[in-house]
């Protein structure tokens, strides 16, 4: 049995520790033995304990390469393993560094799973060190290319979506909640965005130019966020809600017509494959990921991703044709169930560590 080690800085609930932790859990599922690698007290570590992992808590702090690299070799010594996977941005450099000074000789699999903005020559240095850089995207292998990575050590192996998060049962009482938390109204068309905060600046200036009242839920990024002044000019026909983060979100997407996502930085979204898998219509940023997910009219809607004017004309034409809405959202619902599944992931991501390791 294979030995791998999953190493992820991140604890919260972003789509990237949710593919993290899913795909672990499907690669114990059929027979490697995952150790993974998670910030301390944090959500993600709670449920990676629930769903039967080996886990280790290790703190990776910002900027401290050196002092990450000291720790994460200290756990390796103590629980050596085959491969090791870098999930986020902190364990990649602390990983890299263990394999610049020869301190890690076993291979190590660099994921990337959003749009990079690190500098040329260190993704060069990380695709020579690494034995492969998995990216999530072809958007996201492109972008790699274009700044140092070696085609010869990138592998696509798209996000898978998890049915387990869309396939829930909605209660009565749990749709009542987010009715009353989001203010709905029959009066006004529900529209949202479920994201941390990427943009939506572009959508809320949109609303101006739309003339079907709607309310728009931004659900993942609170308050003092910088929108409340563009908000506050909106003309009365149109209502903003804005609401911190909540992993237990899925009975809102029964109160949402369209879903929407300005983002261009993402790698393969999970709240997009999520909305589609529910045969929401969607609207999203023509860039990064979204670009692999969606083909323009035919199960979704991409927009020029800054064009506060495309976006208005985009919001305007789904609402105003339901039959339109309906088959978008119906091959939106196709395309991510049978294109995206997680068993796919799963299984893709084996065969790259098992031809890695020569099993």
């Amino acid at each position: 049995m294979p030995t791998i080690m999953q190493v992820l800085h991140q604890g919260g609930g972003a789509g990237s520790v949710t593919s993290t932790l899913h795909l672990s859990l499907g690669l114990e599922r059929i027979g490697f033995h995952v150790r993974f690698v998670c910030p301390p007290g944090s959500e993600v570590e709670a449920d990676a304990r629930a769903g039967g992992l080996e886990v280790h808590p290790l703190s990776l702090g910002p900027r401290r390469r050196f002092s990450n690299a000291s720790r994460l070799r200290r756990l390796l010594h103590r629980h050596p393993v085959d491969l090791v996977n870098s999930q986020s941005a902190r364990d990649r450099a602390a990983l890299s560094w263990l394999v610049l000074t020869g301190y890690l000789s076993i291979p190590l699999v660099v994921t990337r799973r959003q749009m990079p903005r690190t500098l040329a020559v260190e993704n060069w240095l990380v695709s020579h060190l690494a034995a492969r850089v998995v990216a999530v995207s072809r958007s996201v292998a492109d972008a790699l290319a274009r700044r140092g990575t070696s085609r010869r050590k990138l592998v696509i192996i798209p996000n898978g979506l998890i049915t387990s998060r869309v396939d829930l049962p909605v209660l009565p009482k749990a749709l009542e909640h987010w009715r009353a938390r989001i203010g709905w109204e029959a009066s006004r068309r529900t529209i949202g965005i479920v994201a941390r905060l990427k943009d939506q600046a572009v959508v809320v200036r949109a609303l101006d130019q739309v003339t079907t009242p709607v309310r728009l839920v931004l659900a993942g990024v609170g308050r003092d966020n910088g929108l409340d002044d563009l908000v506050n000019r909106l003309p009365q026909r149109h209502a903003v809600v804005q609401l911190p983060f909540d992993a237990e979100v899925r009975p809102l997407y029964d109160l949402l017509e369209v879903v929407l996502l300005p983002s261009r930085i993402e790698g393969l979204s999970q709240a997009l494959l999520e909305a589609m898998a529910l045969g929401k219509p969607v609207i999203a940023s023509g860039a990064a990921g979204n670009l692999d997910l969606i083909s323009d009219g035919v199960n979704g809607c991409l927009v020029e991703p800054l064009d506060s004017a495309a976006w208005a004309k985009a919001i305007e034409a789904i609402l105003s044709n339901s039959e339109a809405a309906h088959r978008l959202g119906a091959a939106a619902q196709e395309t991510a169930r049978e294109h995206y599944s997680l068993e796919r992931t799963v299984k893709a991501t084996a065969e790259l560590y098992r031809g890695l390791l020569g099993t």
